[in-house]
């Protein structure tokens, strides 16, 4: 049983409403395998992108591990030529001359990692 608004419908068609559906109803194109070519760039190219960050990470930190292993090195060298009291709970501040901290540059390159860091971080984030 058939609606009487669908039956007002199919009444209320014009010409160009019937030659649209005379061009749907006709036979769909032959496919020639242009489907399976398109998928399968689109999953060449999902593979591609895929594997090119785990690629590109083994590639820096290939490249990064000496210089991350020297500057450990270094952090470790300037922890133990801190004065012993200084890490200590009980700091004698008037006993300390300028001659037993860390020169400025470490300073600086200690600031540089925790900005890279943290844009490390929130890279990851997104």
């Amino acid at each position: 049983m058939k609606s009487k608004i669908i039956n007002m419908v199919d009444r209320l068609k014009d010409s160009e409403e019937l030659r649209l559906e005379a061009m749907f109803k006709s036979d769909p194109l032959p496919d020639l395998g242009f489907s399976k070519k398109v998928m399968t760039r689109v999953r060449r190219q999902m593979w591609i992108r895929r594997l090119t960050m785990p690629v590109a990470l083994v590639i820096g930190g290939s490249i990064a591990i000496k210089p991350a292993s020297d500057l450990v090195i270094t952090v470790t060298k300037v922890f133990n030529a801190l004065p012993s009291n200084l890490t200590s709970l009980a700091v004698d501040l008037p006993s300390l001359s300028v001659d037993s901290l860390p020169q400025m540059t470490t300073f600086l390159v200690s600031g540089a990692i925790a900005l890279i860091a943290l844009g490390f971080v929130r890279a990851l984030e997104d």
